[in-house]
Formats: C-alpha cells, sequence, structure tokens
C-alpha cells in the first residue's frame, strides 16, 4: 500500500488516524495531490494507492434543477473517487486515476457549510436546505478511514430544516450507528441505491449483494434511522421488464415500505460530453445500446423506456410518493 500525502496535511486528527491504520504503507510526501491525482494513469496496473489531502476553499456547489429533492440543495465533498466499478459511473471519465483522495479539513468543509445555511436564511429562504454528500465517492464504504459519520452526523443535528443525504451501495452501516453516541440523528438520511441482482452482477462490480443493502435497510429503519432507496440508474436489460417488477415485488416483501422515507428513481442519462469520453474509456459496453440522442441534447433511455420504468414503479407503489430525475 501507498499513500501519497500533501505536506499540509501532515498534522490534521483524521491524517494521524488513517496512517495509524496503514502502520506499514509507503508514505510519500507530495507539495499537492493534483500532482498525483491530476496524472492520466486510470488504466494498467498501478500500485494500490489513495491520496491525503487538503480541500483548497471549500465551497458548496448549486444542484441542478429536477435533482431529487425539490428546495435549497448543496453538493459538498470530503473525499474523491470510488472504490467500486459500477460500469456507468460519471467518475469512471471524470477523474484521471482510480486512487481514492481524502479530504482532512473537515473543520474548512464544516464552516463552509454553515455559512452557506446562514447565507440561505438570511436572505429569507425558510424550507427545507438539502446538502448531497456521496456524488464524488461513496462515503459510506470509505467511511471505515475517513469518520466522515462521527464528524458530519452529529455536526448538522445543530440546523433546523436541513437533512443531508449519504447515498451508498455498501452494505457496512457500522459508522452510522456509532456515529452519534447512539442518539438517532434526525437530519441525516442514508441512501441506498437499489437494483436487480441481474444488474448489480452485470453492471456494479465489487458493491455489496442486493440481500446485505437489504438487510442494511432494514436495520436502520427498525432503529429509527431515516432511509432513502434509490432506484437508479434503470437499466433495460433483457426482459427488464419482468425483472423489475419482481425485484420490486421481492423488495415489498423484505422492507416495511411505511418507514422508508424517500424513493428516488432515475435514467440512465449522460451529457454528449460525458458520453464520448465514457466510451473511449469502454466502446463496447453494453449501456451504449440502450440509450439515444434526446432533443434536448442529452443522451439518455428513450422517452417510451423510460415511461415504462414509470408504470412499473407505480403499479408496485400506487399510494406512495416517488421522486423521478428524468430531464
Amino acid at each position: 500500500m501507498l499513500i501519497y500525502l500533501e505536506k499540509r496535511a501532515k498534522e490534521f486528527p483524521t491524517t494521524k488516524r488513517i496512517l495509524d491504520i496503514f502502520d506499514k504503507a509507503q508514505v510519500l510526501e507530495v507539495d499537492h495531490y493534483k500532482n498525483i491525482f491530476d496524472k492520466n494513469i486510470w488504466d494498467g496496473d498501478i500500485t494500490p494507492a489513495f491520496i491525503i489531502a487538503v480541500q483548497e476553499h471549500p465551497k458548496l456547489l448549486d444542484v441542478p434543477n429536477n435533482y431529487w429533492y425539490p428546495w435549497k440543495s448543496y453538493f459538498f465533498k470530503t473525499s474523491l473517487n470510488c472504490i467500486f466499478n459500477c460500469e456507468y459511473c460519471y467518475l469512471k471519465w471524470n477523474f484521471k486515476i482510480k486512487y481514492p483522495v481524502f479530504f482532512v479539513n473537515y473543520e474548512d468543509i464544516k464552516n463552509a457549510i454553515t455559512e452557506k445555511i446562514n447565507e440561505v436564511r438570511n436572505n429569507g429562504y425558510t424550507g427545507q436546505i438539502t446538502l448531497y454528500s456521496s456524488n464524488y465517492s461513496d462515503i459510506q464504504w470509505l467511511d471505515k478511514y475517513s469518520w466522515f459519520n462521527e464528524s458530519f452526523i452529529p455536526f448538522v443535528e445543530q440546523f433546523s430544516g436541513v437533512l443531508m443525504e449519504t447515498r451508498t451501495k455498501s452494505s457496512d452501516i457500522d459508522s452510522i450507528l456509532k456515529s452519534n453516541d447512539w442518539i438517532v440523528p434526525k437530519n441525516t438520511e442514508t441512501a441506498f441505491s437499489l437494483n436487480p441482482s441481474e444488474v448489480i452482477s452485470q453492471f456494479e462490480k465489487w458493491t455489496a449483494p442486493l440481500e446485505e443493502r437489504i438487510e442494511a435497510i432494514n436495520t436502520l429503519i427498525w432503529k429509527g434511522y431515516k432511509v432513502g432507496l434509490r432506484f437508479l440508474p434503470l437499466l433495460p436489460i433483457d426482459n427488464y421488464q419482468n425483472i423489475y417488477s419482481q425485484f420490486l415485488d421481492n423488495l415489498k416483501e423484505k422492507i416495511d415500505f411505511s418507514r422508508i422515507n424517500s424513493i428516488f428513481i432515475a435514467s440512465l442519462i449522460y451529457n454528449q460530453w460525458d458520453f464520448k469520453e465514457m466510451k473511449k474509456k469502454n466502446p463496447w459496453s453494453q449501456l451504449w445500446d440502450f440509450v439515444e440522442l434526446n432533443e434536448n441534447g442529452l443522451i439518455k433511455l428513450p422517452d417510451k423506456v423510460f415511461q415504462n420504468f414509470v408504470d412499473i414503479f407505480e403499479t408496485s407503489f400506487p399510494n406512495t410518493k416517488i421522486f423521478y430525475d428524468y430531464v
């Protein structure tokens, strides 16, 4: 194991905890994490490694319209890259290297969040503010090394009308259960990405099996935690209508949906630049047969196919509010 350590990150508490775990790793100090992270070596045989760094000028990014919760929402990041190997994921083209990055200056990131919340409230907005923390990595899987939950779940509890979503394909929830001195948090929703096993085995390599995700979901909801379900991306594999219908029937037998906080479904969708870059990296993927150029310039599932998925979900959950992401 190799650790690239930014010199300015050496004295942070999280850095010291990571280095204690990996006390046998080779540590190479670097002036700036991008000197490693921006090297174009995604493919090929590379030494297992990760990067510890300081995020310069942390800030929250506005979430696009029609993205999940219909209120003021922002992305923030404490890490980059994902250990999982989902074939459809935009991170495959967005980053040049597979190495995860841990940003350890948590207090700076928290200050940026606090400033944004205060700014929004001072401007007169009184509705829900949603914070999305997992769009650059699978935080839950990384949390055994990052202690994100320990730091951020109690932090967001101080705010009124704020919800932080952490999204995952992992089933390791120990750090959630231990994050808040055994008091169940009200301002954090753990959202599990779900797909049929046929999709997981083909397109979501190294992620937790469906049954393990279901077990984690049930553990959290029966302890009173907020849990969301994210069915995305919906993929029209062979016989998909029957497969997804049976998949949802199976979930209804195993999960008490009255305890689920939210449900979102989403299409496979790219802008043209992302699509071009992803095809360069994986030109023979079956995924590219599922999508087409839409009149609005996006590459996505045909409207008819997505409507088929909507019909499947509305038939399975006739009395449940389902949010849709389909531009």
